[in-house]
């Protein structure tokens, strides 16, 4: 295992060819998790129009709790990464131990408060009356599941920040495809199984990720031997999961400020009716699907820029950003030939309405031609939370969504209708692609941040066997 684990040792050989080993089997795993998604909306909404729309109304609360996961995630990719690229074998045992019991706790406490809280919750989002029992039937089920959700995600980041591209994708793959396969069977029922309609739906997740949880744990404790199952002591416990939680509350804010950007955008989007809402939004979808590989990116940088910069290998994480951000370019420039070649077929496609045809084909004529812009901001603070320092990480996301994506869309719109729309949407990503990567590769901090907390970088079980002097309070 230990030559196994050198091999993925992402401190040597090229940088590029790391990223590419990494965001290429990613990108599948997250095509399989988009397609649970379309799979799931289509069996639902053969149940009928309250249960479709009682399954979509849940999306955002879910999607805020998985933020949480998503930010833990990120801590146990930099916490993990920066303990391997210093060749601290006990230490990235013991915080890829901690990280995972911190996410397992935090998760046990969110399914308790969201099954105490669904009603208040949803009623106050404005579920009807008809919704609210589907909503109940769902989410109590999926706030019972989230445990096996988070922890294959937890697990998969952490194999991740060893340098190991295959085996998350893979779980999230088995994951996506059990899924796909329970979906009818327990939504409508089959032989002896009854149909259990909606709860059916949540049931076919919780199943699907129960058994990929069940992999994802034997693999970290039997065939990486990553987990130490002795008892650290509370002290070095609660100083890994500060340093764990010092990365990922950032990184879960951070996630959470697209989304509220792109809900002011819609909102701006809103005043010229519902064809350009429907347009502008069908467009989106589809760039989505486009941006799959930058998502990677994002998803695998912090692995590499926390490996080297956990060894101290500066010119690497730098390596790291600019050939990022040149991929970033590289792959917008060519879906933006893409999208704009088949404009006119995809809008007939997905839109009824001449009027939402136009809005999407100019938006794919326009936005994708700058979506390399957004990349380099997602990779950029991906690649600060592997190097310990999200704040950074914060600071692009805010830069770019409140900063410049809100107001120059508000402002463009104002002035020019809906094409101004999709012009300050460009100019957003044009702006923040060339500022970012100047200011990262000009002047932005190469090294880990280590917590201020942990001094020296040995824990103080450890130090202490080694006859290290202790500090008080340690």
């Amino acid at each position: 295992m230990a030559a196994t684990r050198k091999n993925r040792d992402l401190t040597q050989g090229p940088v590029f060819g790391h990223l590419m080993r990494m965001v290429i089997p990613m990108s599948f795993g997250i095509v399989a998790m988009m397609l649970v998604g379309i799979v799931d909306a289509y069996w639902v909404g053969r149940l009928g129009t309250v249960e479709q729309a009682a399954v979509q109304f849940v999306f955002p609360v879910s999607m805020a709790v998985m933020s949480i996961a998503i930010g833990l995630g990120a801590g146990a990719v930099s916490v993990v990464a920066r303990a391997a690229g210093r060749g601290d074998g006990e230490r990235t045992k013991r915080v890829a131990t901690d990280a995972v019991v911190l996410a397992l706790i935090v998760t046990a406490i969110t399914s308790g408060l969201g099954m105490i809280f669904i009603e208040p919750v949803f009623r106050l989002m404005g579920a009807t009356d008809a919704m609210m029992p589907h909503v109940r039937d769902y989410m109590l089920i999926w706030f019972a599941g989230i445990i096996f959700m988070v922890g294959p995600m937890i697990a998969s980041n952490i194999l991740r920040a060893l340098g190991d591209a295959i085996l998350p994708s893979l779980i999230m793959i088995i994951a996506a495809v059990l899924n796909m396969i329970l979906d009818p069977i327990l939504i409508f029922g089959l032989g002896p199984i009854p149909a259990m309609e909606v709860q059916g739906a949540a049931l076919a997740t919780l199943i699907s990720n129960m058994v990929v949880f069940i992999i994802a744990m034997w693999i970290m404790i039997f065939r990486e031997k990553i987990i130490d199952l002795s008892w650290p002591g509370f002290s070095e416990m609660l100083w890994n999961w500060r340093e764990v939680a010092r990365i990922g509350a950032p990184a879960a804010g951070s996630n959470m400020i697209n989304p509220i950007a792109m809900t002011l955008v819609f909102a701006a989007a809103a005043r010229f009716g519902e064809p350009v809402v429907a347009g502008f939004g069908v467009a989106g979808r589809v760039e989505a699907l486009a941006l799959i590989p930058l998502f990677a990116l994002s998803g695998s940088i912090g692995a590499i820029t926390g490996q080297n910069g956990g060894a101290g290998q500066v010119t690497r994480v730098r390596e790291a950003f600019r050939s990022a951000f040149l991929f970033c370019v590289g792959w917008g420039a060519a879906m933006a030939v893409v999208l704009a070649l088949l404009a006119y077929p995809l809008a007939w496609l997905f839109l009824p309405s001449e009027e939402a045809r136009e809005m999407a084909r100019l938006t794919w004529w326009i936005a994708p031609v700058t979506m390399g812009g957004y990349g380099i901001a997602m990779a950029a603070s991906a690649g600060f939370n592997g190097l310990g320092r999200p704040l950074l990480g914060v600071a692009i996301n805010l830069m770019r969504g409140f900063g410049l994506l809100v107001p120059l869309v508000w402002l463009g719109s104002t002035l020019f209708g809906p094409a101004g729309l999709i012009s300050g949407y460009a100019l957003t990503n044009v702006v923040a692609g060339v500022v970012i990567a100047f200011l990262v590769l000009r002047y932005a901090p190469m090294t880990a941040l280590e917590s201020k907390a942990r001094r020296p970088v040995v824990p103080p079980t450890q130090a202490a066997k080694a006859g290290a002097p202790v500090r008080p309070g340690e």
